[in-house]
C-alpha cells in the first residue's frame, strides 16, 4: 500500500476544497492572541474573568472543528468522543470516590486541542498558504514583543497584565509591584542566584509579547525555530528570517529551556528517522524514569524541606519528581486528585488527569499518524521531543496560544509534499 494513504488512527484525506488562507490565519491567531484582548478590554473598559477565557476558547476550538468538518471522518469523532468521555469518566470517579471535590473539564480541552487544530491544518490549499500564516503570525509576536521590550511603560498602560491576572485569580496583588506590573514571572529575580541567563546586558525583563506571560513566547519561539529548521530542510530554501525570528522570540523572554531545545531539535533533525523516531517514542518512558532517579541522585532523598527546589533546571526537575513520587497507585491510575499543584509538572498534570495509561494512549495517537513523507516525520519527531522533554518542568505546551499552530503546522505537513521529495514520495509501492 502506497505509504501516503496509509490509515492510521488520524486518517487526512480530504475531497473538498481547502479553506480560505484568512480563515485559516483568523483562527490560528485568534486562539494565538485572544488573552491579549481581554487583557486590554480589561485594562480600559470590563472586568474579565476566567468565564470570558473560557467562553473564547470554547469559541475558537467550535469554530476550528467547523471549518475543518470537511476534513473529519468517522474515526476523529470516535477519537474525539473516546478523549473526552475517559478524561470526563476519570474526573466523574475521583469526585464519586471522595479524591476529588469537583468534575474538572480543563484537561478535556487540553486534549482536543491538537485534534482541532490539527484537523484545521489539513484545510490549507498548499504549504505555501500554511508557511505563509507561521510567518505573519511570528512576524506579530515578534513586533509586540519589540514594542513590549523597548517601550514597556506604554505597554503595560494598554495591557496591564497583571491587573488581568488578579481579575482571573491567577495573581496575589501584592505580586504586581515585584513583576513592574507585569505577570509573576515577567522580571527575573535579582541578586547572585538570579539575573539574565541569555544575553544578561538585555537586563531581567522576560518579554511576554502577546501571550502575556513569557513562558509561553518561549515556548512559541522554539515552535518557530523547529518550523524555520523543518522548512530550511525539506523547503528548497535557507529559513533565515523564521530562524532569527526563533531565536529571538527564545531569547526576549529569556527562555533556558527554549535554548535548549532548540539545541536537541537540531540534533533530532540531523538524526536518521528511523532512529530519531525510536528515540522521540520512548521519550515519556525515559522521563518518567529520571525523573523518578534524578532527585534521589541529586538530592539523596526526595528531600521534603525542599532545599534543593529553586527557580534553576534542577531545581525544577526535583520538584517535579518530588510531586510524581507522591503518587500513590490511585494518583497514577488518575482515580485520585493531585495533592501538590502541577504547575512544574506536566507529567504529574496529565497523569493525574487521564491516568498513566491515557497518556500512553495519547501519545501512540501521534505517533500512528502517518504523513506523506521525512519531513512530516521529522516535525512530528521534534513535536514529541518538545513534549516529553518540556512536561518535565511544565504544563505550559497545553495551552491554546502555543499548542495552536504547532497543531495546525502539523496537519498541512500530513497532506501536502515537501517539494524537493514529491517526485520521489510518489513512485508507487510494491
Amino acid at each position: 500500500m502506497n505509504r501516503s494513504a496509509a490509515i492510521a488512527a488520524l486518517p487526512i484525506e480530504s475531497a473538498y476544497a481547502p479553506a480560505s488562507r484568512w480563515t485559516l490565519f483568523a483562527l490560528v491567531f485568534g486562539a494565538m492572541s485572544f488573552n491579549l484582548w481581554l487583557c486590554f478590554a480589561n485594562t480600559h473598559f470590563m472586568g474579565v474573568g476566567n468565564i470570558h477565557v473560557i467562553a473564547s476558547e470554547i469559541l475558537i476550538i467550535s469554530v476550528a472543528f467547523l471549518v475543518a468538518y470537511p476534513s473529519i471522518e468517522r474515526i476523529h469523532l470516535i477519537l474525539l468522543g473516546c478523549v473526552v468521555l475517559w478524561a470526563l469518566a476519570l474526573a466523574s470517579i475521583r469526585v464519586a470516590i471522595g479524591t476529588d471535590d469537583a468534575i474538572d473539564i480543563k484537561i478535556a480541552r487540553d486534549l482536543m486541542i491538537p485534534v482541532a487544530f490539527f484537523l484545521l491544518g489539513t484545510r490549507v490549499r498548499d504549504l505555501k498558504t500554511a508557511d505563509f500564516i507561521v510567518k505573519v503570525a511570528a512576524a506579530a509576536v515578534l513586533i509586540v514583543a519589540l514594542f513590549e521590550y523597548f517601550s514597556l511603560d506604554l505597554y503595560v498602560k494598554l495591557f496591564s497584565v497583571a491587573k488581568y491576572y488578579i481579575a482571573r485569580g491567577t495573581m496575589e496583588a501584592r505580586q504586581a509591584l515585584q513583576s513592574s506590573d507585569l505577570f509573576v514571572s515577567g522580571m527575573r529575580p535579582a541578586g547572585a542566584q538570579g539575573g539574565r541567563n541569555l544575553l544578561s546586558f538585555l537586563g531581567d525583563h522576560r518579554v511576554s509579547s502577546m501571550f502575556l506571560e513569557p513562558v509561553s513566547l518561549g515556548n512559541f519561539g522554539f515552535i518557530v525555530f523547529m518550523i524555520g529548521m523543518v522548512r530550511s530542510k525539506f523547503g528548497g530554501k535557507l529559513q533565515i528570517g523564521l530562524l532569527l525570528t526563533g531565536m529571538a522570540l527564545v531569547i526576549l523572554p529569556d527562555s533556558r529551556f527554549g535554548a535548549y531545545l532548540c539545541i536537541l531539535a537540531l540534533v533530532v533533525m540531523l538524526l536518521p528517522v528511523q532512529l530519531a523516531t525510536l528515540c522521540t517514542v520512548a521519550m515519556p518512558l525515559i522521563a518518567l524514569a529520571l525523573l523518578t532517579l534524578v532527585p534521589m541522585i541529586v538530592t539523596g532523598s526526595y528531600d521534603p524541606q525542599n532545599r534543593y527546589v529553586d527557580n534553576g533546571f534542577v531545581g525544577r526537575f526535583v520538584l517535579s519528581g518530588q510531586i510524581l513520587g507522591d503518587f500513590d497507585v490511585l494518583t497514577w491510575m488518575g482515580l485520585k486528585a493531585l495533592r501538590i499543584a502541577a504547575f512544574d509538572s506536566g507529567y504529574a498534570y496529565i497523569i493525574g488527569g487521564i491516568g498513566i495509561f491515557g497518556l500512553l494512549a495519547a501519545w501512540g495517537i501521534v505517533f500512528s499518524i502517518k504523513g506523506p513523507d521525512r519531513q512530516f516525520d521529522t516535525f512530528r519527531n521534534m513535536i514529541a521531543l518538545y513534549y516529553g522533554a518540556i512536561l518535565c518542568v511544565s504544563n505550559s505546551p497545553f495551552t491554546i496560544k502555543t499548542a495552536s499552530l504547532l497543531w495546525f503546522f502539523l496537519g498541512a505537513l500530513a497532506v501536502h509534499h515537501a517539494p524537493r521529495m514529491r517526485q520521489n514520495t510518489a513512485l508507487p509501492s510494491s
